[in-house]
């Protein structure tokens, strides 16, 4: 490529690339719907951060202010919360075509800054969560913050550490906006840079040799279905934002808790399995998954190359793998619906 048309873009990517790359079952355009998220929640996080004030005083106000006195501050904030509850998912869905593709083998460095990001998506949603200072988010962050102390050893000092105190409070919201608006979104950023700079210098995404074909320049080809990817998540979110409001309820009042009083949906899987045991849900489950995740490139024996999907010697790890995707689904879907007053069992319907 002369250097003239040389550009930020073609930073990130290699001059030529692999034409399996431009297809759609390779990655299923996962990676770029999660960038598109990420760069729609820097935006309309930005453009929160100049209203919102970290005041239990005054939070819910400026909630209240931002969602019916701002030209598009709904459209934004419900943007914002369509984004970073797609985020989760598509993260979910991303590990798990990574996973069913084998795409982590020799790859495991990568792998691994893949889970941190999971992490600090994770983190960034419950830091979030609280913002609103109304009656569910409070008691949904109180909830989410007691799980933390079925982690030996260091629950109890992660929970206050979280919380700012032993209790949610003026701290907590101090806390959690420093941690959602400064910290988490400058390192969610860098280590994007790192897992895109380990994909390039890996040589592209991971191909079985006899797929690998020929190759064609990055730009305009790969660029084009990048910037399809994009506008299509983008208009789904854009979609999703005119017609699902974000949620704000009454305000956040400590004297009386909701019943039930659930964790925020993406924690709420474990939640239910705390109410039936503590050490399995709170500390035997959870760290059962966090090593599975972490040592998988490293278990992982097969002989099939990386980027097949449903290779046939992986047949068991696969399975293994639905089957925890699933069972947490389900815990979540029992939780978020199935569970009423005192944490009994409802028919929603």
């Amino acid at each position: 490529m002369p250097p003239s048309k040389r550009h930020f873009f073609s930073h990130l990517h290699p001059v030529m690339v692999y034409r399996r790359t431009l297809s759609p079952s390779t990655t299923l355009g996962l990676g770029m719907a999660c960038l598109t998220c990420l760069g729609v929640l820097l935006v309309t996080g930005a453009t929160l951060f100049l209203y919102y004030t970290p005041d239990t005083a005054v939070a819910y106000e400026r909630i209240l202010h931002i969602t019916t006195t701002l030209y598009f501050g709904r459209l934004i904030r419900n943007l914002h919360f369509v984004a970073a509850n797609g985020l989760i998912v598509l993260v979910f869905l991303h590990m798990a075509r990574v996973f069913f593709t084998a795409a982590y083998k020799s790859r495991s460095l990568n792998w691994q800054y893949g889970l941190v990001l999971l992490l600090l998506v994770l983190f960034a949603n419950f830091t979030g969560y609280v913002l609103p200072w109304d009656q569910v988010a409070y008691w949904a962050t109180k909830v989410a913050s007691s799980l933390a102390e079925y982690i030996p050893f260091i629950g109890g000092g992660l929970r206050r550490f979280l919380l700012g105190g032993s209790q949610v409070g003026v701290e907590t919201l101090l806390r959690s906006f420093a941690f959602h608006a400064g910290v988490i979104p400058p390192l969610i950023v860098g280590f994007t840079g790192l897992h895109l700079w380990r994909i390039r210098k890996d040589g592209g995404l991971a191909s079985p040799p006899h797929q690998l074909g020929d190759k064609i320049p990055a730009d305009p080809w790969l660029y084009r279905a990048e910037a399809s990817v994009a506008l299509l998540t983008l208009a789904l979110l854009l979609f999703l934002a005119l017609g699902v409001d974000a949620p704000l309820f009454e305000r956040a009042d400590p004297n009386h808790p909701p019943n039930p009083a659930k964790a925020p949906w993406y924690f709420v899987g474990f939640q239910e399995l705390v109410g039936y045991s503590a050490f399995w849900g709170g500390v035997a489950v959870p760290l059962f998954l966090f090593i599975f995740f972490v040592l998988s490139p490293h278990l992982d024996r097969t002989a099939s190359p990386p980027g097949m999907w449903f290779a046939r010697d992986r047949f068991l790890l696969n399975v293994f793998f639905s089957a925890l995707l699933l069972s947490q689904v389900g815990f979540i879907i029992v939780g978020q619906w199935f569970r009423g007053p005192n944490w009994g069992l409802i028919w929603p319907f």
